[in-house]
């Protein structure tokens, strides 16, 4: 079973066409995405419109060889990425 160290750190990322990821950024450096292990849509609809979080999820494997999981907010408000944790393997 693999173990994650949680990040939770805003980052920019440049995006594909539909929106996929394609790099980011992180700590001065940047990381290409080489694969996307697996994407999802995440919809919240429990909440009054004004306070729901709609996120796309994606598990990317980058040139460094590391594993990473992204979120895309996009609910109301700001659009922003967030880098949300780096999977370990074991």
């Amino acid at each position: 079973m693999a173990r994650a160290r949680f990040i939770a750190q805003e980052v920019e990322v440049r995006e594909a066409s539909p929106g996929e990821p394609v790099s980011f950024l992180w700590q001065g450096r940047e990381y290409r995405v080489i694969e996307i292990v697996e994407a999802r849509r995440q919809l919240d609809f429990r909440r009054p419109w004004w306070r729901r979080r709609h996120r796309d999820h994606y598990r990317v494997r980058t040139d460094t060889g590391q594993t990473f999981e992204l979120y895309f907010h996009r609910g109301p408000g700001k659009k922003y990425w967030v880098l949300y944790q780096e999977i370990l393997e074991e």
